[in-house]
């Protein structure tokens, strides 16, 4: 018996859009078992929008293939509370969340299904999307490519999915079971409790992920964010940087130095612990936690001090400075004077630094282009003083082999 399908949307004062999302819904060429839209407080028409898709799918002819339709509406509390109070109604052995304002595509469920049916140990299976906009003229709908896409090719889901938020809930399905075991929705985020969800979904279980595009992620100029703090489209930049901060702080004590050693291998475990601290670094800096950053910056430097950085260890260093928020607090002078220090400590020290300002190079470039020469100045203090740091350990020995695990070992999961 194939497995039941629970669709969650949950809106706010969205009808019209709430509608067409709706109806991407029903064009599965994989049918849901049902839908459940949550109401958060809506003062628009958003009831009588669903009553009138409820009436339709009541009536239709071949019930067989038209999901159960549920309605509900409560007072105003955050799409997390949304989210969970549908949860609770939720029948499905699969669940998935779509946004009151992004279209899923015709083949959507049939490509995740297809991922996470045959892998029952995975906690779900996730697919890209295309960006769109409509003309406001024409009314036409214009299509383009993700902000970001990582290269899937090398790394394991959770290295990817903790360096940035790359997957989004409308291309996401996530196994019930999975779903009771990490824990509902916080409801003390604002904002990004997506990312929240995925990296202790993917903490807890192996992820499956496809390039194919599953879902139409909307560009608009409306305003987000919850009714308590509502904010333009313009601002999210600023905003997805304040809650990354915010989201990924607790996971600083929650996940365990060990799973990211899940995802490297090599015979020396000194340079395994090694390259996991380089990562952890990675994560944080991408995050522009640089104080949290240097400390395992530092503690890498001692580790195998004596021994070269391998090219995948050189490759977690230049990722640190490739993150969506800048990297504009790594040039501040008490981290950049951190980082010579950790130039001077050792031969793996002094690869850290060089690789930090191979990075920062392409940085100064952007800078350059945008016309920001303050930013520039900082920029070239900073290969400067990383790139002629004296080291009295040389260039050091060469180290065995480290390789990136595709796949986490089954034991490195674990429920946060």
């Amino acid at each position: 018996m194939p497995a039941r399908v629970t669709a969650i949307v949950p809106t706010f004062n969205r009808a019209h859009l709430m509608a067409e999302a709706i109806h991407s819904i029903l064009a599965q060429t994989r049918p849901v078992s049902e839908i459940i839209v949550w109401d958060d407080g809506s003062t628009d028409n958003t009831a009588e929008i669903a009553e009138q898709l409820g009436t339709i799918m009541a009536g239709a002819e071949h019930s067989d293939t038209v999901p159960a339709f549920h309605y509900f509406k409560s007072e105003n509390g955050g799409k997390s509370r949304a989210i969970n109070r549908a949860l609770e109604k939720a029948q499905g052995d699969y669940i998935w969340v779509c946004d009151d304002d992004d279209l899923a595509l015709p083949h959507a469920l049939e490509v995740l299904t297809g991922l996470l049916d045959p892998a029952p140990e995975a906690v779900a299976a996730c697919g890209s999307y295309r960006r769109f906009s409509v003309d406001p003229k024409t009314k036409q709908r214009l299509e383009y490519s993700p902000g970001y896409w990582p290269d899937l090719s090398q790394g394991t889901a959770l290295r990817h999915i903790l360096e940035d938020l790359f997957v989004f809930q409308n291309a996401t399905l996530v196994r019930r079971s999975a779903l009771d075991r990490v824990g509902p929705f916080r409801e003390d985020l604002n904002r990004s409790i997506d990312y929240d969800m995925m990296v202790r979904l993917a903490c807890a279980g192996p992820v499956k992920i496809t390039d194919d595009p599953v879902f139409l992620q909307r560009k608009h100029d409306g305003k987000r964010g919850p009714k308590s703090s509502r904010r333009e489209a313009k601002e999210s930049a600023a905003v997805w940087k304040r809650n990354d901060l915010e989201v990924f702080e607790p996971f600083r004590q929650s996940i365990p130095l060990s799973m990211y050693e899940g995802m490297y291998r090599a015979e020396d475990p000194k340079h395994v612990r090694r390259a996991a601290l380089l990562q952890r670094a990675c994560v944080y800096a991408r995050r522009t936690n640089w104080e949290l950053a240097l400390r395992d910056f530092t503690d890498a430097a001692k580790l195998a001090p004596g021994f070269q950085l391998t090219e995948v260890e050189r490759q977690i260093c230049v990722r640190a400075l490739g993150g969506k928020h800048g990297s504009v607090e790594a040039l501040a002078p008490e981290i950049r004077s951190g980082l010579r220090e950790v130039a001077g400590m050792s031969a793996a020290g002094r690869g850290i630094a060089r690789a930090l300002a191979r990075a920062m190079v392409w940085r100064g470039k952007v800078a350059l282009r945008g016309g920001r020469f303050g930013e520039l100045a900082s920029v070239l203090a900073f290969i400067a003083a990383l790139r002629l740091t004296p080291s009295p350990h040389g260039r050091g020995d060469r180290p065995g082999p480290l390789q990136e695990n595709a796949e986490m070992p089954e034991q490195a999961y674990r429920v946060i």
